[in-house]
């Protein structure tokens, strides 16, 4: 238990900095740069002290990731937008020399950051809800659209978030009458977000947390039992999806969709010329975008991206599609379209890793929280925006922070 009072004044700056960075992300991820800044400032004073060697691979191949971005700028044409991108993944760079440097007083950074999402996410649910109750005079309409809902960010990624902070405050330890209802009362508001949310990606993300629990319990406790869960709690996700029609009509059109791509992608590619709906939509730029990084290996580099894929567009009638611009809809199709295979390596390998040793070190909220990355990154071009790149990088230096303190003998127990 951290004592506010008894902190040192720079103690105090770094686990305010840490929590505002985090805050700022969820309410308003705009002005995220000044408190990135003011982070980075505040952490000064810690570089000192021995360092530990530990999750260091995550970093390099983070770092190394943004390095084959730069490389790409050797045949990019677009260099405009080639700088764009990478400043706006600069975070890739930021948050791995953060976590290479600090070595004293990591629980600061850890606690601030995961309070910051905690109590940001609760106000952007909670904000929500009034919002739909005062201006819609009940929880339908407007304010449940995917870009009204949470305060006007993408659901996909405020999807993720609000998983992520779900599983951190299971995580904590509140000794206080009320703390179970207050997890409780967080989950059920997740939930309820989740819900009006409806993006694909979070629903896949609960599916596979659902099934992923259970396994974890019965390693974690050798105790097979754990694992008769599983079919109960797929019956509970199938009674859940039956009793929204919404969202059973969204998984029957995306079983009814998939068969007929199935059949015949290139018919399909011909058939559906700029037809926007949402699954029809993901089939076809990830079909084009396949076969996009079969044909660049060593892809096409960070600024042409999106003219390649406008072109391929056209090329066969998709105006509306090259009009808005559509990126893959899928993390590792747009890193393989700009910097190639090596590019998808690296970002699998890293996603892994994060799987690897959060699972090692006991430490559930991240392993959730990789997972939901990794598979949102199959629905979502994840790190072409500014939060996703910067809420991955952040949870990256989380976990490495984390590791350094469970092999100082500072373990934490996280269930």
């Amino acid at each position: 238990m951290i004592s506010f009072k008894k902190l040192h004044i720079s103690e105090k700056f770094l686990l305010i900095s840490s929590f505002l960075m985090s805050f700022v992300l969820v309410v308003h991820d705009q002005l995220i740069s000044p408190f990135i800044v003011l982070f980075c400032i505040t952490m000064i004073p810690f570089i000192k002290g021995q360092k530990n060697r530990t999750g260091r691979l995550m970093l390099f191949l983070l770092l190394g990731f943004y390095v084959i971005h730069i490389i790409s700028l050797e045949y990019s044409v677009n260099w405009e937008y080639a700088r764009a991108d990478l400043m706006t993944k600069f975070s890739y760079v930021v948050f791995p020399l953060v976590a290479l440097l600090v070595s004293i007083r990591l629980d600061l950074i850890l606690k601030g950051i995961r309070w910051g999402l905690i109590i940001a996410s609760a106000f952007s649910m909670g904000f929500s809800l009034v919002f739909a109750f005062i201006i819609e005079g009940g929880f339908s309409g407007d304010a449940f659209k995917a870009n009204v809902y949470g305060l006007n960010m993408h659901p996909s990624y405020l999807a993720l978030i609000f998983i992520v902070s779900t599983a951190f405050i299971w995580s904590e330890k509140m000794n206080f009458k009320g703390a179970l209802f207050l997890k409780i009362a967080y989950t059920v508001l997740m939930i309820i977000s989740l819900f009006y949310l409806r993006s694909l990606g979070a629903f896949v993300c609960v599916a596979g947390i659902i099934c992923v629990l259970p396994i974890w319990k019965a390693l974690k406790s050798e105790n097979r039992k754990w694992y008769l869960l599983i079919p109960l709690y797929l019956l509970c996700f199938f009674i859940a999806i039956k009793a929204s029609p919404k969202i059973e009509n969204d998984i029957n059109t995306s079983l009814s969709t998939l068969s007929i791509w199935k059949q015949s992608p290139e018919q399909f590619l011909l058939e559906n010329k700029n037809n926007m709906e949402s699954n029809t939509v993901r089939l076809v730029t990830w079909t084009l975008s396949s076969r996009i990084v079969a044909e660049y290996p060593f892809g096409v580099g960070i600024g042409d991206v999106k003219d390649v894929l406008k072109k391929r567009y056209r090329s066969y009638g998709y105006t509306y599609y090259a009009h808005y611009e559509l990126n893959p809809h899928n993390q590792f199709l747009q890193s393989g379209i700009a910097i190639g295979w090596i590019g998808v390596i690296l970002l699998l390998s890293l996603l892994l890793l994060m799987l690897f040793y959060s699972f090692r070190v006991h430490h559930l909220p991240l392993f959730i929280a990789a997972l939901c990355i990794l598979i949102s990154s199959l629905f979502e071009s994840i790190l072409e925006r500014q939060v996703g790149v910067i809420l991955t990088s952040i949870l990256l230096m989380y976990l490495v922070l984390f590791l350094q303190n469970y092999r100082t003998g500072e373990k934490p127990k996280v269930n």
